[in-house]
């Protein structure tokens, strides 16, 4: 009996074992929806039962159905551009996920010239940008977007204009008369240098909601494969296209407010006249001048600026036709009024992106099309000059007057030609429009060989064309232009350039070493062709025939070709170490048969530390890599029109340059005479042989992370537009020709630091600082040590940076104050003249620096982003040409002009514009734009998620620089249009 009640409990005990057992390993069923950050479904996303072949993919509604999982099982979830996401099932029947966007892909993979490279294994310097759109301000062109993001990249606008343009440079420039404009591709398409008619700024031909990302190549390495187009770097632009998925529909607008932030400090009409009377009171034309004073009190720069309302609308379809055909199109729409009265700037634009893959993949194909038409009003930026200079007592508008109903300074009942013209007549009276039509497109294939899919064959054509056209026209009673006859113009301009680029690529893993490489080949065929007319008259001053006087015509067809031949290799053993040999052969038509073609040859190496054995553990370097370069480029925009080899001739203007060929209808029939150019056949290539040593970081698990670069960079057979030749040898005292060396060197630095790495709060924290010097080591054929040549208030001189300040030294008081007209005797002979002017500093800072910081707090965001510049001076030329206090400076051939309180301060009875006095520190920070956002997520209820953000724009500059605005073009401060305070709102929608 115990046996039988013995054995009843075992069996009863193994029975609940069982039953445990059995709880413990069911299989159960579970299903759910996979969406995006913004709360649409993630289509064909994969869900795997970690460690089994059990999965599924998401349906058109990110839906997903698992059988057979057990508790506690790892569920993987993924797909392409969102992280990886591991979550264990505990059981519930419905499991819905959220995948966010993977930040790090573009730091993965970025793209290089004909072609990507990982980031790991490149061996260049180069800098990608992903085109993020909630730390952007308002950026009408696509270069506003990298400004302070990428160290050695320096970006300075014309001004506040909208429809300025912008010099680029990226560590310096490396020539004297060429262009120092960095190359930019765009989807592979080479954008135009020489810019486009009617349009300030040739980037502002792409709509910035468009691009995806920037890539910067920076040294030789990494250029070399453009040659000819790349001594002063490259910028590569990728725009966006389809994703696989359902059709989705993004809107992206804002409205922005704009106003000047401060005015050039002046005398007002109370000030002026207590000037005149403490200043000329003992003067015997005291009465006279008094006599002038108008009874207004006009602020001429409030007449000019305005506070202006500015929007932006911007459209997007995307998605996936079927699963083999991606596509998306775009529609935007830009309406800019600057805050100078008159100008103005309306674009619209479209965009078409197709990516089919046929045949299994092994064709690829890329369809990019994109149209632009804009609508500028361009101001007479002259006014600002004519508002400071202009007599703040006198009225805007005289009823009386014949000469447009403006206030105007007269002589003998007519305009004075020599006095400040009234500065509202100048925007008003002026217009100056234009009209730009611009198409690009491109067609670009990759096939791998189904046999050999290691081989890939790519070709790619593309075609920019564009159509301007413009008038200027001033009436004949305007103040500016009464005496002249008023103004008429007319201009058109027409531009087709075509790419072809073809090459094979061939990868393939060797045993031999555990190594790999990858060889490209391939050729590339450029035109570039434009044409355009243009003619001017003078609306009511007659020629002898009575028709209106003509001021200027001409007409032109002018094209240039570059074809070339290139190749690369890339090899690395054990993925540690890496070489890159580049080699392009660049023919360009604008240059003799004899030196038509220049070869360009780079090498990279780089070393991953981090993977050798003795850092491979090691938890505080996650990354470490160096990186050597070396390498030749080339330039061949060499600012001296298509054919500066050969001999051209252009038609003369004027009755004087034109001889009597006979008459018709008793007529005089007048033919314009052909007058020959300068040209130089023996002109050839700049070079440009560059040095790098870079270091690639990453610190805590890539918690810090960043590059440090130093280079050298040389430009030798500079292409010197003003070389002085002997007399009669040319057509011309100054000839284009390949006189001059040029150096520059620096270091750079950036970092990128995620200070805070949690669920709901995040802080990233980027900075970028670069140094260069820029010296001319070489001008003459002789190695004079001493050459130079003197251009206004600039030189180039050896030994000195290219554009210095060329100007007397200045005594000073013992209150430090400058004393009129005493300079320092530098050569001590004791004269002062044109012996005495000295080297002394110039515009192109010594550092350039950007920060960047972005706080994310559940679904809130802020941004603060910044940079600045230290060692940059400006030429103060506001305060140095309105600086004279005399009786005759103010009140000279029957008008008043204005003075800048400066010069209350200098007390200069005569200008002093030489004077090293007015060359400035123009160092600054300022911070670009400060934005607040909050996402939202699509509900049952709202049919769409997206973003909501505020941005104030240039709130603040920290300089000591007395003037408006710092950071000028050029570094020459005078009627610069200053840039705006922008208070901006706006709106991201994702349906």
């Amino acid at each position: 009996m115990k046996y039988l009640i013995l054995m009843r409990t075992n069996v009863l005990c193994l029975f609940c074992m069982l039953l445990i057992v059995t709880s413990v390993q069911a299989q159960h069923t579970v299903q759910g929806i996979v969406k995006d950050a913004s709360g649409e479904p993630v289509i064909g996303a994969s869900v795997i039962v970690k460690g089994t072949r059990t999965g599924a993919s998401t349906n058109a509604e990110g839906f997903y159905k698992l059988n057979n999982v057990s508790i506690n099982s790892a569920l993987v979830f993924s797909f392409i551009g969102y992280v990886t996401k591991e979550v264990v099932y505990k059981g519930q029947s419905q499991l819905n996920v959220t995948l966010t966007e993977d930040a790090k892909m573009l730091e993965d993979v970025v793209v290089i010239g004909y072609g990507q490279v990982r980031k790991g294994d490149a061996t260049g310097s180069i800098s990608a940008v992903k085109a993020d759109a909630s730390v952007r301000g308002l950026a009408p062109n696509a270069q506003d977007m990298l400004v302070g993001k990428v160290a050695g990249v320096s970006i300075t606008s014309e001004g506040g204009s909208p429809s300025s343009g912008a010099a680029i440079r990226i560590r310096g420039g490396s020539s004297l008369s060429a262009s120092n404009d960095p190359l930019i591709v765009v989807d592979g398409i080479f954008i135009d240098n020489q810019g486009l008619g009617g349009v300030g700024n040739i980037l502002s031909t792409i709509n910035p909601t468009d691009i995806e990302s920037f890539t910067v190549l920076k040294d030789a390495s990494a250029t070399a494969i453009y040659g000819s187009r790349a001594s002063n770097g490259v910028i590569l632009i990728t725009t966006k296209k389809g994703t696989a998925g359902k059709t989705r529909i993004a809107y992206d607008g804002n409205v922005s407010v704009s106003s000047p932030k401060k005015n050039i400090d002046v005398l007002t009409a109370g000030d002026f006249r207590s000037f005149i009377d403490r200043e000329y009171s003992q003067l015997s034309t005291y009465d006279e001048l008094k006599g002038k004073l108008g009874s207004s009190n006009t602020s001429w720069q409030d007449e000019i600026f305005r506070t202006t309302l500015n929007n932006e609308h911007n459209i997007s379809i995307y998605g996936s036709a079927g699963k083999k055909l991606p596509y998306r199109a775009s529609a935007g729409y830009t309406d800019l009024q600057g805050i100078l009265e008159t100008s103005v700037m309306k674009r619209t634009t479209g965009s078409v992106s197709l990516s089919p893959s046929l045949f299994d993949d092994h064709l690829k194909m890329t369809l990019n099309g994109r149209g632009m038409y804009a609508y500028n009003r361009f101001a007479n930026q002259a006014s600002i000059g004519a508002a400071i200079n202009m007599d703040p007592t006198q009225p805007v508008y005289d009823p009386a007057s014949k000469f447009g109903g403006y206030f105007t300074w007269l002589t003998g009942g007519i305009p004075n030609q020599v006095a400040t013209v009234n500065p509202v007549s100048m925007l008003t009276m002026n217009r100056d429009i234009s009209d730009v039509y611009n198409f690009v497109g491109n067609a670009q294939f990759d096939y791998k060989l189904h046999s050999l899919p290691d081989l890939h064959f790519n070709l790619n054509v593309g075609m920019d064309y564009s159509n301007s056209d413009g008038f200027r026209y001033i009436p004949a009673d305007a103040p500016s232009d009464y005496n002249y006859g008023g103004y008429d113009s007319d201009w058109t301009q027409k531009r087709r350039n075509e790419t072809l680029d073809f090459y094979t690529q061939y990868f393939h893993n060797l045993d031999a070493l555990d190594s790999k490489f990858d060889i490209m080949a391939g050729y590339s065929w450029q035109h570039y062709r434009r044409s355009g007319d243009n003619i001017a008259y003078r609306i009511s001053r007659l020629d002898e025939q009575g028709n209106p006087l003509l001021v200027s015509t001409s007409d032109y067809d002018t094209e240039h070709y570059i074809v070339s031949f290139f190749g690369r290799l890339n090899y690395s053993v054990k993925e540690k170490y890496l070489l890159t040999f580049t080699l392009r052969d660049d023919g360009s038509s604008r240059f003799s048969k004899k030196n038509r073609w220049a070869l360009f040859p780079s090498l990279g190496l780089a070393w991953r530390i981090k993977d050798e054995s003795f850092l491979k553990n090691s938890t505080t370097i996650s990354n470490l890599k160096l990186r050597l370069g070396w390498g030749m480029t080339g330039q061949q925009d060499i600012n001296q029109g298509d054919y500066p080899y050969l001999g051209t001739y252009q038609h003369s203007i004027g009755a004087e340059a034109s001889y009597l060929r006979g008459y018709n209808n008793g007529e005089p029939v007048w033919v314009s005479l052909l007058r020959p150019g300068a040209f130089n056949p023996d002109l050839k290539w700049e070079s440009t042989e560059t040095y790098n040593a870079g270091i690639d970081y990453g610190l805590f698990n890539n918690r810090l992370e960043g590059a440090i670069d130093v280079y050298h960079r040389k430009t030798k057979d500079l292409i010197n537009a003003k070389t002085k030749i002997a007399a009669g040898t040319n057509f011309s005292e100054y000839v284009a020709a390949n006189i001059g060396n040029l150096e520059n060197t620096g270091f750079e630095l950036s970092a990128n630091a995620h200070v805070i790495d949690r669920k709901n709060l995040k802080w990233d924290f980027a900075g970028n600082i670069a140094y260069n010097k820029n010296e001319l080591t070489k001008l003459t054929n002789s190695d004079d040590p001493n050459a130079l040549r003197q251009e206004g208030m600039l030189v180039q001189k050896v030994g000195s940076p290219v554009n210095s300040f060329y100007v007397y030294e200045q005594i000073y008081d013992d209150q430090a104050k400058p004393i009129e007209g005493l300079y320092r005797d530098r050569n001590g002979d004791g004269l002062i003249n044109e012996q005495d002017l000295h080297v002394y500093k110039n515009a192109a800072p010594d550092f350039n620096f950007g920060l960047n910081s972005k706080l994310t707090w559940r679904s809130w965001d802020f941004t603060i982003a910044g940079h600045g510049s230290l060692g940059k001076y400006n030429y103060n030329a506001i305060a140095a040409n309105n600086a004279a206090i005399s009786s005759t400076s103010v009140f000279a051939n029957e008008f008043l002009t204005n003075r800048v309180t400066s010069a209350l301060s200098t007390r200069f009875q005569t200008g002093q514009p030489q004077s090293d006095y007015y060359i400035q520190d123009a160092s600054f920070f300022r911070i670009d734009n400060i934005v607040l956002g909050y996402s939202f997520k699509k509900l049952k209820n709202l049919p769409f998620g997206g973003r909501v953000y505020g941005t104030v724009q240039n709130p603040l500059v920290f300089t000591k620089y007395s003037e408006l605005d710092p950071e000028v073009f050029g570094g020459i401060d005078n009627n610069v249009y200053p840039r705006p305070f922008t208070v901006m709102l706006g709106v991201n929608l994702n349906f």
